[in-house]
């Protein structure tokens, strides 16, 4: 989705907490788009367009686009602590902003976790072993179909609505 169709579905609250989310945080915005396109190109390389959908690809892709922003985004910014409040804010503002049903929410949400933790507990954040990393994650992706049953899941555990 391009820009400015997002920030059109956005309400005026969510879009002025967007611009002082994004101002507080100007140094992170190049990386942080730089990030998107990425996982964007990965998940098109790994799965096709298969992670348009609720499905294990796209438990990937939000896992990926959060390793990313944080990869990115510490080559700016050296603050781990601010770098992963950012991920989180930014990413969290975009599930507002284009918000699905509860369940689909909630999934992105905790495949965005998965994502920054995975990228925060590793020694070295190499590129191609932490997408090999996110991959692997994608082949062990668990569905569910409950709000009740996703809560169930660590954050260590990637997780889809539909299968491929």
């Amino acid at each position: 989705m391009e820009l400015w169709q997002f920030i059109k579905r956005a309400n005026a609250k969510q879009l002025w907490q967007l611009l002082r989310l994004c101002l507080g945080n100007i140094r992170l915005l190049w990386p942080t788009y730089t990030a998107t396109k990425k996982a964007v190109t990965y998940s098109n390389t790994f799965f096709g367009t298969t992670h348009h959908k609720n499905t294990p690809a796209n438990a990937f892709r939000h896992a990926a686009w959060n390793w990313l922003i944080a990869k990115e985004c510490m080559q700016t910014q050296k603050d781990e602590k601010k770098v992963l409040r950012w991920t989180q804010k930014i990413t969290e503002m975009h599930e507002k902003i284009l918000p699905g049903d509860n369940l689909s929410n909630a999934m992105d949400m905790h495949n965005n976790a998965v994502g920054r933790m995975v990228y925060f507990e590793e020694e070295e954040q190499d590129l191609e072993k932490g997408m090999a990393k996110l991959q692997k994650l994608t082949q062990a992706s668990k569905k569910v179909h409950t709000l009740d049953e996703l809560k169930g899941h660590s954050r260590s555990q990637l997780v889809h609505l539909i299968d491929q």
